[in-house]
């Protein structure tokens, strides 16, 4: 069953208003993007001409049963303009469609612009005053600059910043229309939305600004100007405290000096967790492995087993890698579990990454997350802070 434009006219926008005190309501189509004025009228017509909108529902009619659409083109009756007119086959049926397949013809439904050929097949023409395109299918030029604006590696700019880019004025005192003049170029443009974002997004005294937005640009070494990546705005990620974790550990064992340090192995006899997501212990048997090189700086691998306190309790494997590092007074002194509980965690810097994997599906959700932690050591205890990334 066939389509109809009307069907569309009012769920394929969506209405805003672009300042709180704004009296007139806009609407922005979902498919394109585009921003107009809330007319029905007018939003039917840009659904006529929206190629992505098209492209989605390839069985739409332009005008269905409701809205007859006027005759044709300079008096031309329907049936005339459309092709439609009472005329009698090739072999003298009076379907072309019926004659040729012997299967009766669809009713057509008629659509402003569109005729019939001799076989039946309907010749589609483009809209009074929509982008023409050439018979090899090559776009206009118009329309090549419009696609080109649209797949710039440039942030999406926001409704707000499209409207604080310009100055709006009068030409005239009496002048009824409001001209728009963008403060990074200077170029007048008419009062109109859509046409205001397509500039900002191929004016160079904008886009420099919109680039030294962007975090990698302010780098000490940065990336050539006409390279991708430094038109590229990343979200930043962020850290939020998700769980603290309690280790009680043996004396160290010296295993003593390998090819890149000395090495150290560290039993764990127990320990306790909560954060954000649960709770519960860490089981004994878990490792710890440090490797110092000369300056007294650690290098950490550990694996642990934790465990919730469900009463069918989730194990979960927790693998933590980093460094150690401090003046090499501090660290020595951290050697010993008596001396180090005199030594403030802001002495030394104890960072690792850390990871989580368990197989119980309550809990599935920590296989894909990392953390980053920060650590310090307390006589027979070490003690982590883990910062989930986001």
């Amino acid at each position: 069953m066939a389509r109809h434009i009307e069907q569309d006219v009012h769920a394929a926008f969506v209405e805003f208003r672009a300042e709180e005190g704004d009296k007139c309501m806009s609407v922005q189509c979902i498919y394109c993007q585009q921003v107009r004025a809330k007319n029905t009228t007018r939003q039917k017509q840009h659904l006529a001409q929206c190629a992505t909108y098209l492209q989605a529902h390839p069985d739409v009619v332009i005008g269905g049963p409701s809205h007859p659409h006027p005759g044709g083109i300079g008096g031309i009756t329907d049936a005339a303009a459309d092709g439609y007119a009472d005329s009698p086959s090739l072999d003298g049926s009076a379907d072309p469609t019926t004659a040729l397949s012997g299967y009766p013809a669809p009713t057509p439904t008629r659509v402003p612009g569109v005729n019939v050929n001799v076989n039946g097949t309907p010749n589609i023409q483009p809209p009074r005053h929509s982008l023409s395109t050439p018979a090899d299918g090559t776009p206009s030029a118009k329309r090549q600059k419009v696609a080109k604006a649209n797949t710039s590696s440039l942030p999406e700019i926001p409704l707000r910043e499209v409207h604080a880019a310009f100055v709006e004025f009068r030409v005239k005192d009496d002048d009824k229309c409001v001209s728009a003049r963008c403060i990074y170029c200077n170029q007048v443009r008419a009062k109109n939305t859509s046409r205001q974002r397509d500039h900002l997004l191929s004016c160079s005294g904008y886009q420099s600004v919109l680039k030294e937005k962007i975090p990698a640009n302010n780098l000490r070494h940065q990336f050539d100007e006409d390279d991708v990546a430094s038109s590229l705005a990343l979200p930043s990620p962020t850290l939020d405290l998700d769980f603290r974790l309690s280790i009680r550990v043996k004396p160290k064992i010296n295993v003593g000096t390998g090819n890149f340090g000395r090495q150290s192995w560290i039993s764990c006899i127990g320990g306790q967790w909560a954060g954000r997501w649960g709770k519960g212990t860490v089981l004994p048997g878990g490792q710890d492995m440090q490797t110092t090189v000369k300056d007294m700086s650690t290098h950490i691998s550990a694996r642990y087993l934790i465990q919730t306190q469900d009463d069918n309790p989730a194990v979960i494997t927790c693998n933590i890698k980093g460094w150690w590092l401090g003046e090499k007074d501090i660290m020595e002194r951290l050697q010993d579990p008596v001396a180090a509980d005199n030594i403030a965690a802001q002495r030394y810097k104890f960072r690792v990454t850390m990871e989580l994997e368990t197989g119980d599906p309550r809990y599935a959700e920590i296989n894909t997350g990392i953390w980053v932690g920060s650590g310090c050591r307390r006589g027979a205890e070490i003690v982590y802070d883990a910062y989930r990334v986001n």
